[in-house]
């Protein structure tokens, strides 16, 4: 249905106009009347108008000075103009404006309906024409919040649909939904007419630009929570900074994507996000007491220093890539210094670490092993030979060493000396040294300024594309990625 008002100041002719023929057979709905052109244009600024019957001549404010004002504050509609004999000046001014036509009171019935079809004829073209321009529009939008617009020509494209561009505040949303209610969420979006809104590429959110002063946005947000609980959906919202200036929208969808990744991440329901997450603060993680505790196998503070780390990391909402790095760091530390934990458990949770999208994901995968290494028995009970393998690990592992090299100074058969360490640590000698070696490079990547092909030779390997491989197969990560992640967030002990 399109939605029409009514203007004129005599009573009689506004009641004759509205039985006059039948509206809603046309498609018409008359939402309002206006005895006079200041009412007309306090209605069409708050309320969505597609077509306008006004009088001219009435009183505080004429017909044409009326639709002249409303024109200038970028606010459009079909209209027809009344007029008697004596006023085909104004009838003339009107024509010049875009009126679709004029009527000389009293009002023909044929003439009207004839018009009014051509009207309707004229608006299902426009909406036909705009939904297939819906995904330029989409296009232009998206390009003013990526920054990737010029301005200038912004302002211009915005009025072509039917949008204008204000001294307002801006802040920008990004709403996820599910599927069935998507066009509950519009029709949502499109009643609160302040602010333009373009799908996501994901089909899964709305990225909406809002118009408004804080004290709006936080009314907008409040309707909003009633709607979303209404639906009873699964409903999540990134809210970014309020800005001034246009130019300034694309960094408020960045806060307001961060927000969305937290909040979906963490699965944080409630609007209001702390000024850490805000920020988006990195927390710094202390691992020395941890990695003491991991040495003496002291299982009550290894306990403690993981959910001190894992509520530090929930606290300050830190960026999911960071909270699975630090995550996965736990896991290796935990993986290698216990022996019941085998290359199969290994290579399952490095894929929950790799793949989880949620952080409860992330600490599952550390509560898992913990309860796995829970059963470990407190005390090492290595045989001789092995001890004497794991110190020569422990002091050499810098040079040249193999598993004959070790055997020959051990004196004893190299496949026999290999099936007993793998039975008491449940890694082969090669498997054990590797993960030595790079350990002690992640303490170096972080510890020092070397390069690194430098620490690749201090750690024992005289190949940097073979370290360089072992790295990233068992970290997840490039060497460089690692020392650029976490210079500044991870302090372990030398072990």
């Amino acid at each position: 249905m399109y939605r029409m008002l009514l203007v004129d100041d005599e009573y009689m002719i506004l009641a004759g106009l509205q039985k006059l023929i039948p509206w809603q057979e046309l498609g018409i709905e008359i939402v309002g009347t206006a005895k006079n052109g200041q009412e007309a244009l306090d209605f069409v600024r708050n309320n969505v108008v597609d077509i306008v019957i006004s009088d001219v001549t009435m009183p505080l404010l004429s017909g044409i000075e009326f639709i002249r004002q409303a024109q200038s504050e970028d606010i459009y509609f079909h209209f027809l103009i009344l007029s008697g004999y004596q006023e085909f000046d104004y009838v003339k001014e009107g024509l010049r404006m875009g009126a679709d036509n004029y009527l000389i009171k009293p009002v023909d019935k044929v003439e009207l309906i004839e018009t009014l079809e051509k009207i309707i004829k004229e608006l299902n073209s426009e909406a036909e024409q705009l939904q297939t321009q819906s995904v330029l529009f989409d296009y232009l939008l998206q390009g003013w919040t990526h920054d990737d617009i010029d301005y200038i020509e912004l302002r211009k494209m915005i009025k072509r649909y039917g949008y204008r561009l204000t001294d307002r505040p801006y802040t920008a949303l990004i709403i996820a939904y599910p599927m069935e209610a998507e066009e509950a969420l519009i029709e949502f979006i499109a009643d609160q007419k302040q602010g333009m809104y373009y799908k996501q590429n994901d089909d899964q959110s709305y990225t909406v630009i809002f118009d408004g002063s804080k004290e709006e946005l936080k009314a907008f947000i409040k309707d909003y929570q009633q709607f979303s609980q209404s639906l009873l959906g699964d409903f999540l919202i990134g809210v970014g900074e309020t800005v001034n200036e246009i130019v300034e929208v694309a960094s408020s969808y960045e806060h307001a994507l961060h927000a969305l990744q937290i909040r979906n991440f963490y699965q944080i329901k409630g609007m209001e996000l702390t000024k850490q997450i805000e920020t988006g603060m990195i927390p710094q993680l202390s691992f020395t007491k941890f990695n003491q505790a991991l040495y003496i196998r002291d299982f009550d503070t290894i306990r403690e220093e993981v959910d001190m780390m894992l509520e530090k990391l929930r606290k300050h909402g830190a960026l999911p890539e960071y909270s699975r790095q630090m995550i996965f760091l736990i896991f290796m530390d935990l993986y290698r210094q216990f022996e019941n934990l085998d290359e199969s458990f290994y290579q399952v949770n490095f894929e929950k670490i790799a793949t989880t999208q949620s952080f409860e994901g992330l600490e599952s995968v550390i509560e898992e092993t913990l309860l796995e290494i829970k059963h470990v028995k407190k005390e090492r009970s290595y045989s001789q030979n092995t001890q004497h393998m794991l110190e020569i690990i422990t002091k050499r592992y810098s040079e040249d060493l193999s598993l004959k090299v070790v055997a020959d100074e051990l004196f004893l058969n190299v496949m026999y000396l290999g099936q007993i360490f793998k039975k008491e640590t449940q890694k082969s000698f090669s498997q054990y040294l590797n993960q030595y070696r790079i350990k002690k490079a992640q303490n170096l990547l972080v510890q020092s300024d070397g390069n690194i092909n430098e620490i690749a030779i201090a750690v024992g390997y005289t190949s940097a594309g073979y370290f360089y491989k072992n790295f990233k197969k068992i970290c997840g990560i490039s060497p460089k990625e690692f020392r650029e992640r976490f210079e500044n967030s991870y302090d372990p002990i030398d072990s």
